[in-house]
Formats: C-alpha cells, sequence, structure tokens
C-alpha cells in the first residue's frame, strides 16, 4: 500500500471525471459530500437492464468507471467544490486486485493504492509491483505528484 499527494487537483479531477484515463478500470463506489453526502455503488443492478443489455454488460459485477463517472460528474459539478470525496476503482491483475482509492477533501487529494491477492502467497513482490504500477500511471498522465 502506498499513500500518493496529488499536488495538481484540478488536473487530476479534469482527467478523473471527463478524461479517458481511468475508464478500464471497474468503479465500485463514490462517496461525494455536498449540500448533501451521497453514496454511489458501482454494482450493475441487473433488474433495471432488459435481458439483451444485460448480455452486453457480460458476468462482471461492477460498472466501468467510463459508465459511472457520468453520474458522479453531474453531482460534483458547479461552482462550489465538494467539502470530500472517495472514488474506489479497481481492475484484475494476474496476481490479484490492483485498487486505487482516491480521496479529497480541504486538506488535499491522495491516491491510496491497495493490492489483494489471489489466494495465499508470502511473496509481496506483486503488491510492491502493483504500488510502482500506479505511481507510474499517474505520473504518466504528466500529474504533479509525491509519495507520501
Amino acid at each position: 500500500m502506498t499513500a500518493i499527494r496529488v499536488n495538481d487537483i484540478k488536473r487530476f479531477m479534469e482527467l478523473l471525471l471527463s478524461g479517458e484515463a481511468f475508464d478500464s478500470f471497474m468503479f465500485i463506489e463514490a462517496e461525494v459530500g455536498m449540500a448533501m453526502d451521497y453514496r454511489i455503488s458501482g454494482r450493475i443492478n441487473r433488474g433495471f437492464f432488459s435481458s439483451d443489455e444485460n448480455e452486453t454488460l457480460g458476468e462482471g459485477t461492477y460498472h466501468t468507471w467510463a459508465a459511472a463517472k457520468e453520474y458522479v460528474r453531474q453531482i460534483v459539478k458547479g461552482k462550489r467544490l465538494p467539502v470530500r470525496m472517495r472514488v474506489v476503482l479497481q481492475k484484475e491483475g494476474e496476481a490479484g486486485t490492483q485498487i486505487i482509492n482516491i480521496r479529497f477533501d480541504m486538506t488535499g487529494l491522495s491516491v491510496v493504492t491497495a493490492f489483494a491477492m489471489n489466494g495465499f502467497d508470502m511473496d509481496k513482490q506483486p503488491e510492491r509491483d502493483w504500488d510502482r504500477e500506479a505511481y507510474d500511471f499517474l505520473k504518466s498522465l504528466g500529474l504533479d505528484i509525491e509519495i507520501c
């Protein structure tokens, strides 16, 4: 697990809410604190969709960020910043589930990585690899970041 401080908050939020950089991740959940608190689950509500739409969605449990980000963007857009915001995204890797927790509040924005191993293994290298991959990914977006 690595905590990464994002110093360029506006650019990061543009990439997250309007860009395509995070679109391949699965959307687990978001919490947004505005005049009201919002909590959005990324779980696919199969009862909402027709059988054809469910077939197109596949067997997954969660929507992609590409499919979900517009809902989050609609909540946070406006003249005032949220008091706080948290978004959890994940993707499956060969050795396990790769997770990024995006946390924004009035003190700043951070991305905390996490890794859930497929099964039990004493080797922590896949977790270290994910931490490095996540850091490199954020850096490749041209963001001003630092490890906390």
